[in-house]
């Protein structure tokens, strides 16, 4: 299978938009790649549903971050 990069914008903000949030704050789970993926999926939909003063917080790893997807400390 080829993949093909139509927009390299596109494909930065993908990117930076925490696509790796799971692999950084999962990481002592030993999750599959396909459990990482679905992590990842969740928190930016869960972002995109908050108020731009809202707060979305991780029970598990006992975590809260704010809109952009920075943790709040």
């Amino acid at each position: 299978m080829k993949l093909t990069l139509v927009c390299k914008h596109l494909f930065l903000d993908f990117m930076t938009n925490y696509h790796y949030w799971s692999q950084s704050y999962m990481k002592d789970y030993q999750l599959t790649f396909e459990e990482h993926h679905l992590n990842n999926e969740w928190f930016n939909n869960m972002l995109a549903m908050l108020k731009p003063d809202g707060e979305l917080y991780v029970p598990l790893i006992n975590k809260s971050f704010n809109k952009l997807g920075e943790e709040i400390v």
